[in-house]
Formats: structure tokens, sequence, C-alpha cells
């Protein structure tokens, strides 16, 4: 009794240190030098529409709306997102209100700000990770997995972006997390309660960008089959018929992408069907039938006693966290229904000219995104794929194969989808890097199937690639124009603050492997930090942009006008602290409201009245006011392109 009681305190103190060393890590990573850096275009978008929501004078500007303006009323300035002076309709409200509540608080407006709530939820997906590592398998592990995550190249780029994606992945991980928990309770109220816990954080996931963490309900569907076949038939039988599936599901992906790019097979056409509704039908057969056979020869409807009776409720609650505020938006703005359809069915379909704006559909896009930003631990990546299906983990196939379907269920979706970008897969990281965690510790540590001879290959190769990264920079300094200098020192700084750790870490590694990999846990930390900590010649676009912004809001006073003659970037409009309405979009307005001949006189007057006149512009357009004298103020270049500010007297 007392051994037992014993292990039991040893078990809570190491859970208590694995999960203060991921928080420590995960917030070294996340809030070191946040604010250090600009917004970028993506990350303006929030802070923007978060600090029009925070001032309650700032409102849609008259002159350019497309429709009558709604009353800014105190709930209204919370529900309908505003970005220089338009309604911005193309994403759910939660990372606006997430940053806007902060500077209702009294947080400054900065970049800082901007990036915390992401940072925070960075730091708490870490924590489930290792969590949900915890309850699947050993702690060593789980916690393996979540200093992967953690120190991830995904979780560096997005978990210190204002952008959304790190609070989707949080909410729609903590769904997958709650589903996995649910259907190992015995009991049926925490079972329940963990399922209805699942609905509501997918959707919070929908808040945070609607209709993605849809995809999840694949993954879902698949692990039921695969619980199923495991109730019905042996291992060794419910793994084959799994991989079956796996391999035609495959092919059914690349059918649908053949009809999708190959006119001859576009079936619809004969049929006299919309495009929409082709790809609708096609992708039912090719990536819903695959599944559907799956769920009759594993009898998945076995398993519906487990989730049926939260089905109701659950879809109530998701739904109820997102759809009203979509509703009343498409209520309020006209043209918001044609903006969600974009969004969501047409990016989705490759309907709506959305296929020519599509990467190579059969490149193996999500997959090459995933091993990017799986980095530096990439290595791990085949093995963790690899080993759910291999006969000797079958103590631990049950979750090794959630963690699989996880991945397989959003690479298909995703690659499916024709809109894509490469951070949309990083919500099928988290299972990644639980896999790449169980692969590690069999690599250092268990040699169940891989000896520590790779583990000594590993990271020999990463000691040797660091060495000859910081010898090759060092050497191109001696060599490289003094344009490319700084790109060269930050470069070498990141490497030499690498160095020592790794190489540390292959001089343990026979004797000591836990030391080895704690090692290479922190050269990648201060690699990373150093990234940070340096002045960053990566984002000096970005820095171009905030210079001319902040002589706009430093040097024009308030009630001066100020137009842009084409659309700006979003973080020269969020660094000036006031809109850029686009001229265009001013005598648009007015010629629709007035007719062509009054609206252009009426536009005629408008730039002769209160100057002086502001203009931002590119030289080339400037010279539509070539009637007007224009004195120079400031110029900057970015990506080629000269942008000046003028002042028209």
């Amino acid at each position: 009794m007392t051994a037992v009681l014993t292990d039991n305190v040893d078990k809570k103190i190491s859970s208590r240190w694995h999960y203060a060393i991921v928080v420590l890590v995960a917030s070294v990573v996340m809030l070191w030098q946040l604010g250090a850096t600009a917004l970028d275009g993506h990350e303006a978008f929030v802070a923007s529409t978060a600090g029009n929501m925070a001032d309650r004078d700032s409102w849609l500007n008259p002159a350019i709306a497309e429709s009558p303006i709604p009353p800014n009323t105190p709930l209204n300035h919370w529900l309908i997102p505003v970005f220089n002076g338009e309604p911005r309709l193309v994403k759910t409200p939660l990372a606006y209100w997430c940053v806007a509540g902060l500077l209702k608080l009294g947080v400054p407006p900065n970049e800082f700000t901007a990036r915390f709530p992401s940072a925070m939820a960075s730091i708490a997906l870490a924590v489930v990770v290792l969590a949900l590592g915890r309850s699947m398998f050993s702690p060593q592990a789980a916690l393996l997995g979540a200093l992967m995550l953690g120190t991830s190249l995904a979780f560096v780029d997005w978990g210190r972006n204002a952008r959304v994606d790190m609070q989707m992945t949080l909410w729609m991980s903590v769904a997958m997390a709650c589903v996995f928990w649910a259907l190992r309770q015995s009991q049926a109220p925490k079972k329940h309660f963990l399922l209805l816990a699942a609905w509501g954080a997918l959707g919070l996931a929908n808040l945070a960008k609607q209709m993605v963490p849809i995809f999840l309900f694949l993954p879902i569907g698949l692990y039921l089959c695969w619980r199923a076949s495991v109730a019905s038939v042996e291992d060794n039988v419910a793994r084959r018929v799994l991989i079956r599936y796996l391999a035609v599901a495959a092919c059914g992906f690349v059918a649908c992408v053949l009809v999708r790019i190959m006119p001859f097979l576009q079936w619809w056409r004969i049929a006299h069907l919309s495009e929409g509704a082709g790809m609708v039908i096609t992708v039912g057969i090719t990536i819903g039938g695959p599944a559907a056979i799956y769920a009759i020869a594993s009898k998945a409807w076995r398993q519906g006693g487990a989730v049926l009776p939260t089905a109701i409720p659950g879809v109530v609650l998701m739904l109820a966290c997102f759809v009203p505020w979509m509703m009343y938006i498409a209520h309020t703005f006209p043209q918001a229904s044609q903006v969600f359809t974009s969004q969501t069915t047409d990016r989705a379909l490759g309907t709506g000219g959305w296929l020519e704006r599509s990467a190579a559909p059969l490149s193996g896009y999500y997959l090459w995104s995933l091993a990017k930003w799986s980095l530096p631990w990439a290595v791990f990546l085949p093995g963790a794929v690899a080993i759910p299906l291999i006969k000797r983990f079958r103590e631990d196939r049950d979750a090794l194969v959630f963690l699989l379907l996880w991945i397989f269920g959003l690479v298909l979706l995703f690659s499916v989808s024709v809109g894509k970008h490469e951070q949309y897969i990083i919500p099928a990281l988290p299972a990644a890097c639980l896999l790449m965690g169980y692969c590690a510790e069999d690599v250092f540590f268990t040699h169940r199937l891989f000896s520590l001879r790779l583990a000594r290959g590993i990271v020999a190769v990463y000691a040797v690639a660091i060495l000859v990264t910081a010898v090759a920079a060092g050497v191109a300094l001696l060599v490289v124009k003094h344009d490319t200098r700084p790109f060269i020192i930050h470069l070498l700084v990141i490497a030499v603050l690498a160095l020592a750790p790794v190489w540390l870490a292959l001089a343990l590694i026979r004797t000591r492997p836990a030391a080895a990999l704690a090692m290479m846990v922190l050269s990648v930390i201060l690699a990373e930090s150093g990234y940070f900590t340096l002045n960053n010649p990566w984002t000096d676009r970005w820095d171009n942009y905030a210079r001319m912004g902040q002589r706009i809001r430093n040097d024009i006073p308030a009630d001066n006008r100020i137009i842009a003659l084409e659309r700006m970037d979003p973080a020269m409009v969020w660094y000036a602290g006031r809109d850029l309405p686009i001229a265009g979009d001013i005598e648009a307005c007015l010629v629709r409201l007035h007719g062509g001949d009054e609206g252009r006189r009426l536009w005629s007057q408008w730039l002769q009245q209160g100057r002086p006149l502001w203009i931002v512009s590119s030289n080339q357009q400037a010279e539509a006011f070539k009637d007007v004298r224009l004195d120079q103020i400031e110029s900057i270049v970015v990506s080629g392109r000269q942008i000046t500010l003028f002042r028209a007297e």
C-alpha cells in the first residue's frame, strides 16, 4: 500500500514538473520580444479592426458605403468589424474581440497587444497537447510531443502572429481531446459532458474561422469506424481494413482532382448541372464514398450509441456560437452572403474563380506544408505516421490510430479544398507532434523499432548541419555585398547560438539520451530566441509601412483630409492610426448616389474643398493629379514599388 501511494506521489510530482517545463518553454518561445517586429498586413487587419471596436467614435465611412450604414449602437459596434471605414466580413470575429477586450481594459494598442491572444492560445495549446498525450502514452512521450510542438516552426511563426489560426487550432485540439477522453468514459454523465464540451469547442473554433473546424467531422467519423472495427475483429484484420481505406481514399482524392482540372471529365456539363452542384456530387462520391464503404465494412453504427445522445444538443451548441453573428451580418449587409459563399463553398469546391488561384492540386501541397511546420523535428515525421500501422505497437494502437486519422482526415479535406494556404494544415500539427514524440521516445529510449544508432545519427546530422551553416555564413560575410550582409549576420548569430548545445547533445547521446534531448530542445529555443532578439532584416517590408504610417500619424493633423489612390497595405492603415479611404471608392459612391455627370462634378468639388489634401499613392498613380500642385513629403520602397505621401495645395 505504501509503495502504491509513493508511486502516485511520484507521478503527481512528475506531472507537475512536465506541465511547468512545457509552460516555461512555450512562454519563452511565445512572449520573448513578442512586440519587437512590425505587424504584417494580415496582422494589421486584426489590430486595426479591434482598435475600431474599442474606439466608440470609429465607424463606417459614409463616403464609401455600398449599402445603408447601420447605426453606431454599442451592440453594432462590437458585432460589425470595421477596417478602413468598410465592413470586414470575411472572418468571424473572435480574434477582433480578444484584442479589443484587451484595449478596453487599458492595455496599450501596440504589436505586443495585437499578438498576445494568439500567443496565449499557443501556450494553452501546448498544455492541452501534453494533457492529451499523457492520457495516451507514457509521460515521457507526451512531454516530448508537447516540447516538439512548443518549439516547432508553426508554433513560432503563427503563435507570434496576430492572426487567428492558433486560436482556431487550440479549440479544434480541445474538441479532439474531449472526443478521445469521452469515448473512454464508462460513466454516461462524464461521457456526455465531454462530448458537449467538444461541440462547444468546435463552436469557438468556428467563431475564430467559420466552417473550417467542421473538417474534424471526417477524422472523428473515421475513428468511430476504427473503434467499431476493432470491437468486431482482431487487431490485424482491423489494421488491414484501415490500410485499404487509406489507400482507396487516396485514390479517390486523385480522381476528384482529375475531374476538377480536366474539362473532358467534368460530367456535369453533359448532365446540364451547375459547376457547384457537379463538384459537390463529385466530392461526395470520391471522398465520401470510400468513407461510407469503410463505415459499412466496420459496422460503424455500433459506435453510434456513444455519440448520438449529445448529437442534437451538441450541434445546437456549436451553431449557437457563430451562426447568429453570421445571420445578423448577412441581414445587415446585402453583400455579406456573397462574401460568406465565396470564402466557404466556392473556396472549397473551386468555383467562383478559386481554381485559377489554387496551388498545384496534385503536388502534395499539405504534406510538404506539414513537414515544413514540423521543423526542426520533421526528421521524426516519416516514422511517426508509419508507427500507427506497425504490428509491434499494438498496445498503443488505438491512440496512435486516433492521431493518424486526425492528420489524414485534415490533410485529405484541405487537399480537396481548392483555396490553399500553408498555414491551413496547422490544426493537424498537434497530432503530428504527439506521434513524433512517441517516435522520438522509441528512437532515444525504448528501441522497440529503432536503435540508439539511429538516435546518434540524427543528432550528428543536426550538429554537422548547424556547424556547416555557421562556417558558411562566416565565409559568406567576407564576399557578399553590403545589402546582403544583415541577412548573413542574422543567420550566423542564430547558428552560433544553437551550436554549443547541439554538439553537447552529440557528446551525451550514448550515455545520457535524456540530457541529449534536453540539449537539442535548448538549442532550438536559443536559435528561435536569437531570431527575434536581433534586428530582423527579414521584416524590412513591414518596417517601411510602419515608418510611413507613423509619419502620417505624427505629422498630419486629425482634421486634415487624406486619401489613397489605390488600396494601401493594412499595416500602413494601422500605423497611420486613421482611415486611408480610396479615392476611386469615394468617386464611385458619389456616382452611384447622384448619377454619372453629377457624381463626377461632386467628386471634383470634393477634391477642391478643405485644402490641404494629403494623398498616398505610387508615383504613377499620382499623375492623375497633374493639374494640382503636389509637394512630396515622404517616400518608401516596398518590393520594388515606390509609395509616396503628397500634400496637395
